[in-house]
C-alpha cells in the first residue's frame, strides 16, 4: 500500500493542535461537572500533521463501535454520549455509571485484542478528573507500533520518523479492513478520495487542477471539493442498496439505484450553485458502488474485472432504455445527438460495457507508472493522456466538434508514441492548446477518477 496516497486531509498546524487540546479539556470538564460520573474519552494516535483521512475515519468508526459494544456487553450503563469532529481529529465521549477501574479493564482489552487497538487512545477518568492508568489495572505501558519497545521511550527519543509511523499506521488500518471487510462507509470514503485525487492531479489538459481552471470559467478546485464531500453519503447508500439487494439479478439493481442518483444530482447542484461538477461520477461510481454492495452482501471480495463486469450488467438497462427512446423521438441532448450522428454511446456505453477503457488503459497505465516510481499525480497525469488518446470523449465534442476532438486525440496519441514519457512541460503545452480551443476532456477525467477508485479499492480488498 502506498500510504502517501491515503493521507489525504487537512494538515494541522501547532495553533490548531493546542486549540484542540484546550477544547478537549473543556469538554471533559463540562461532562464531569454535569454528571460527576466515570468519563471515557476516545481518540486515535495518528502521527504527523494529517489527522483525519479516509483510513483514520474508518479506524475511528470501528473503534467507537467496539467501545459501545464492549460497554453494552459488560452491562455498563451509558448516561451520555457525544461525538465531536474537527480538522485535528474526531473525539468520542461516554459518561458511564460504573466504577472507573472496571470500565478501564473492559476497554483496555479492546486496545490489546487486535493490532488496530494499538492506535486507539481510550482514556478513562474518575469523576474528579484524574485518569486511570493501565498500571492501575495490572497492564504494562503501551508499546511502539513499529518496534514493540515502550511507546513513551520511542516518542521521547524520536526513534522513528513520521513517515515510518504513517506507513505502519495505514498498514495496520488496511489490514484490519481486509480482515473484517469493507464497510459501505469506507467505500464512500474511497469514492470521495478518488474524486479529490482526480481534481488534484496536475497538470491536466483543459481541466480544473491545482494550476488553473482549464477551459472552465465556472469551476475551481474548491467547488469540486465541496461537491465530493456532499456526494460521499450517496455512494455509501448505493453500497447499502446493493447489499440489501444482493440476491437481485444485476440488471434489476439499476431501478433501485436510480432514485438515489436523482437525489444526488439535486444535492450536487444545490452545493455547487447549479454547476455540474460530478454528474458523470454520480452515474458511474454509483453503479460501481451498487455492484460492490451486491458482492459484499454475499460475503464476497471481488477483483477489479469481476466488479467492472457486474457494474456493466447493472448499467446495461440505462443504455438499452436510451436506445429505445431514440427510436421513438428526435435526439434532444448533446449526448443523444452524438450517438445519432457518430454512434458514440458515451458514459452509458462505457458503463454498460464494464468500463473497458478503464480496464484497458486507465488502471493498467496508472499501475505501470506508479510501479516505475512515479508519484500518484504524475502517474494520473500520464494515465489521463492515454485515456484522451483512446476514448472518444463526448465532452470534448460538445464543446467543439467531432473533427476537433479527433485532431486533439491524434495529437495526444502522437505525443505518447515517443520513447520517453511526456514531460510536465509537454502536458502544460497541451493544457494551453485545450484552453485555447475551449475543450475539456471531462469524460476522460471521470474515467481517471474511476481508475483511482479501483486502484484504492484493490489495495484495501
Amino acid at each position: 500500500m502506498l500510504y502517501q496516497n491515503w493521507m489525504l486531509g487537512h494538515r494541522v498546524e501547532l495553533p490548531e493542535m493546542l486549540d484542540g487540546r484546550e477544547r478537549r479539556a473543556l469538554v471533559q470538564r463540562r461532562l464531569l461537572e454535569n454528571y460527576q460520573k466515570t468519563l471515557v474519552c476516545f481518540t486515535l494516535n495518528i502521527a504527523g500533521p494529517v489527522k483525519v483521512f479516509p483510513l483514520s475515519e474508518e479506524a475511528f468508526s470501528i473503534g467507537r463501535q467496539r467501545i459501545g459494544d464492549a460497554l453494552e456487553r459488560a452491562g455498563m450503563r451509558v448516561v451520555e454520549e457525544e461525538v465531536l469532529s474537527c480538522a485535528y481529529g474526531t473525539e468520542s465521549y461516554w459518561v458511564v455509571q460504573e466504577n472507573a477501574l472496571e470500565v478501564k479493564r473492559v476497554l483496555t482489552e479492546i486496545e490489546e485484542k487486535t493490532p488496530l487497538g494499538r492506535l486507539f487512545d481510550i482514556d478513562v477518568l474518575w469523576p474528579d478528573g484524574s485518569k486511570v492508568s493501565r498500571q492501575d489495572i495490572g497492564y504494562s505501558p503501551r508499546t511502539c507500533i513499529i518496534c514493540g519497545e515502550p511507546a513513551s521511550d520511542c516518542a521521547g527519543g524520536r526513534v522513528h520518523s513520521v513517515d515510518e509511523l504513517q506507513k505502519k499506521t495505514t498498514e495496520i488500518i488496511a489490514d484490519e479492513i481486509r480482515r473484517i471487510g469493507v464497510s459501505p462507509q469506507m467505500a464512500g470514503r474511497v469514492c470521495r478520495m478518488a474524486m479529490l485525487h482526480e481534481v488534484y492531479t496536475t497538470p491536466k489538459p483543459g481541466l480544473v487542477d491545482q494550476n488553473n481552471t482549464g477551459s472552465h470559467r465556472d469551476m475551481d478546485v474548491e467547488l469540486f471539493e465541496k461537491s465530493a464531500r456532499v456526494l460521499e453519503s450517496y455512494f455509501v447508500r448505493c453500497v447499502e442498496v446493493g447489499e440489501e439487494n444482493a440476491s437481485l439479478p444485476p440488471h434489476c439493481l439499476l431501478k433501485e439505484l436510480r432514485p438515489l442518483g436523482i437525489q444526488a444530482e439535486r444535492d450536487m447542484f444545490q452545493a455547487t450553485g447549479g454547476i455540474n461538477t460530478h454528474k458523470g461520477m454520480i452515474f458511474s461510481l454509483g453503479i460501481l458502488c451498487g455492484a460492490l454492495g451486491q458482492f459484499l452482501g454475499r460475503g464476497e471480495k471481488p477483483d477489479t474485472a469481476s466488479l467492472c463486469k457486474r457494474a456493466g450488467e447493472v448499467a446495461y438497462p440505462a443504455l438499452e432504455k436510451d436506445l429505445a427512446e431514440l427510436k421513438m423521438r428526435p435526439a434532444q441532448t448533446a449526448g443523444e445527438r452524438q450517438f445519432a450522428a457518430h454512434g458514440i454511446a458515451g458514459i452509458r456505453g462505457e458503463a454498460a460495457g464494464g468500463f473497458p477503457s478503464v480496464q484497458e488503459y486507465g488502471l493498467p497505465v496508472l499501475q505501470r507508472e506508479m510501479a516505475a516510481g512515479a508519484g500518484l499525480y504524475r502517474a494520473g497525469a500520464v494515465t489521463l493522456l492515454y485515456l484522451i488518446a483512446n476514448v472518444v470523449d463526448t465532452n470534448m465534442i460538445s464543446r467543439s466538434s467531432y473533427q476537433v476532438q479527433q485532431e486533439l486525440q491524434d495529437q495526444v496519441a502522437e505525443l505518447l508514441e515517443k520513447d520517453s514519457s511526456p514531460t510536465d512541460e509537454e502536458i502544460l503545452a497541451l493544457d494551453g492548446l485545450f484552453i485555447e480551443k475551449n475543450v475539456s476532456p471531462g469524460g476522460c477525467a471521470d474515467l481517471l477518477a474511476i481508475s483511482y477508485f479501483l486502484l484504492f479499492l484493490e489495495e484495501i480488498l
